[in-house]
């Protein structure tokens, strides 16, 4: 089912005439897990960040269901129909791994005081046990901190999670790991799955690769470049 659908949107910075992102449109469904490939300066992250409602299309539409997201309480939106994963994890660090997912909870309107536990149970979905979970996160490795940043972009129970470079930081084993719970997350809670990546390895492990190139979604000419891999 199409659940965000990007038409014709275009992106230029504030005071300036270059365009980041030229008239792209696509439509991205739950169940699946996209990566978003291109070199640096593509307007992948840029693309990332329009889709979260931090910044607004200078033209163009991103509807959410149906709906444009600038007519949207962007803050709800943000908070309850989107989950982020950023590529340096972005969590407190002097609190556990358990607390950052509860405080997560709290923000988006979940309720956490009819199941306390709620918390030991998304981390312990993502391969974080309850010892772990209790420690602080400066305690926890960097592949185990992008566990729980994960945990905690799914914690509000989003149908939509992005992350931006989410392996970039970790060791090839981490990163294998770290996209079989993408893949999980995608099609086994049929959630839409949007990352964007430098890495080849972890993109073979997509539904759909979409190639960024000079703010187009697309190889060379008009023409866009969309590689589906078939499910297992």
């Amino acid at each position: 089912m199409e659940l965000l659908k990007l038409e014709n949107i275009h992106y230029k910075y504030v005071k300036t005439d270059k365009s980041v992102i030229k008239g792209i449109s696509y439509s991205f469904n739950e169940g699946k897990l996209y990566c978003i490939t291109g070199e640096s300066g593509a307007g992948k992250s840029t693309l990332l960040s329009l889709i979260a409602g931090l910044d607004m299309p200078t033209s163009g539409s991103i509807l959410y269901e149906g709906k444009d997201i600038a007519q949207m309480n962007r803050d709800l939106y943000r908070s309850q129909k989107i989950g982020v994963i950023f590529q340096h994890y972005n969590l407190l660090q002097n609190v556990s791994a358990a607390e950052n997912i509860r405080l997560s909870m709290n923000i988006s309107g979940r309720d956490t005081k009819t199941n306390p536990r709620i918390a030991y149970t998304l981390l312990s979905d993502v391969g974080i046990d309850e010892e772990k979970a209790d420690r602080k996160i400066l305690k926890l490795s960097g592949g185990e901190q992008q566990r729980v940043a994960i945990a905690r972009a799914v914690a509000n129970g989003a149908p939509i999670l992005i992350a931006d470079e989410p392996t970039g930081n970790l060791d090839s084993d981490n990163e294998a790991n770290i996209m079989k719970i993408f893949h999980r997350i995608a099609h086994k809670e049929n959630k839409c799955v949007i990352i964007v990546t430098h890495s080849q390895k972890a993109a073979a492990d997509a539904d759909i690769v979409i190639r960024m190139q000079d703010g187009y979604f697309r190889g060379s000419g008009e023409s866009q470049i969309v590689t589906s891999f078939p499910q297992n």
